[in-house]
């Protein structure tokens, strides 16, 4: 038996294409060309395309997870693994969570620090940008999105016809040769390109406040497949643009191409993608920290908003210690590996799992809950 879902909570399956895409285009967005080209060079546009695919399968498997009795990950790991082991699962999924949302937070303020206000200290702009959070993320999952809703159209409307301005200086020939690196190469550049993929598993919280949330695994298929031809885009561009010398030493490359744009009435168009591009990052951040606010206190019955003041105070905290660089690099190599295994370890053994245990268990045992915002 499907749970009561209150009409005031639940969105339209149509913007499960808003939710998924918003959650895989965030700030790796700005970085990721550099980082899949270290290991197949300017072959690593098939990278993006074998990351992109099996992200696809993954998303498959979920909603297979998913549609046992309309449930959230907490349920489904309960349901299979029991109140004990299923609750350190839980406990584990929701510190991802956490922490993918606190990657994504730091590295844009390193953004923010590096092209705008070099001179500005980081607890100044972490309070402001925390403040917004708090107010996005205690309003509710339907502001959360509508945040992806605008954070996904308003930046691509704005910045995506500036994506074609390097190709005045392209020189396609560096795409050739083609397929002149191995498939262990290509293996590690799809490694790496996960990290731009990673926020898809919040489908995990937010599925039961999809309206007829089985119609909408389309929708999640479109949202992954049009991140897959976005990346796809950015990564060809920058390939026929930069040799591949440059871009071992070009710290954030898309930015360096919306550069390019000129505008006669602003000088220094980068202050405007930066700017923007807070309408990208916040709908990941807010939808990774809402998920795991919801997901502890179903397990330690403690407020919501009670649990969004201890998380931001820790990203405060913790924002204004790792000030280092490198320290972030490999914070965000950590989310990364983690991910890996989470994605392509985890979710088919939870798939499989899943299976089995109905198998064993009466239809209409499990008791139901209405889930809240």
């Amino acid at each position: 038996m499907k749970p009561f879902i209150d009409k005031r909570f639940v969105v339209s399956p149509f913007f499960v294409f808003f939710l998924i895409y918003s959650s895989q285009v965030d700030v790796g967005m700005l970085t990721f060309q550099r980082t899949i080209a270290k290991s197949a060079g300017y072959d690593a546009w098939m990278s993006v395309i074998i990351c992109g695919l099996s992200i696809q399968a993954v998303i498959w498997m979920m909603y297979r997870i998913l549609g046992t009795g309309n449930r959230d990950v907490i349920h489904i790991n309960s349901f299979c693994f029991g109140q004990w082991i299923g609750g350190m699962f839980n406990l584990c999924i929701m510190l991802y969570y956490l922490f993918a949302a606190f990657v994504v937070f730091r590295s844009y303020i390193e953004v923010i620090q590096v092209w705008m206000f070099p001179l500005m200290s980081t607890w100044q702009i972490s309070i402001i940008i925390l403040l917004l959070i708090y107010y996005i993320v205690s309003s509710g999952f339907r502001v959360i999105t509508g945040l992806c809703f605008w954070g996904a159209v308003l930046p691509f409307l704005f910045l995506f016809p500036l994506i074609f301005s390097p190709l005045e200086f392209a020189h396609f020939n560096n795409l050739l040769p083609l397929f002149h690196h191995s498939a262990k190469e290509i293996f590690e550049s799809s490694k790496s390109m996960l990290f731009q993929f990673q926020g898809f598993e919040t489908l995990f919280m937010f599925y039961p406040f999809i309206k007829n949330a089985e119609k909408s695994q389309k929708w999640a298929h479109y949202g992954t497949l049009f991140s897959i031809l976005l990346y796809l885009l950015v990564t060809i561009v920058t390939f026929v643009y930069f040799s591949e010398g440059q871009l071992k030493h070009t710290l954030w490359p898309t930015l360096t191409l919306l550069k390019i744009a000129q505008v006669p009435i602003i000088e220094r168009f980068e202050y405007i993608v930066v700017s923007l591009w807070l309408l990208v990052v916040l709908p990941t951040i807010t939808l990774h920290l809402w998920s795991a606010c919801r997901g502890v206190r179903k397990m330690v019955q403690c407020k919501q908003r009670i649990l969004l003041l201890i998380f931001l105070v820790g990203f405060g905290l913790l924002t204004n210690i790792i000030e280092d660089r490198n320290l972030i690099r490999r914070f965000t190599a950590v989310y990364s590996e983690i991910g890996f295994y989470f994605i392509y370890v985890y979710i088919p053994l939870l798939f499989v799992a899943v299976h089995i245990r109905q198998k064993w268990i009466k239809p209409g045992t499990v008791t139901d809950e209405a889930p809240k915002a």
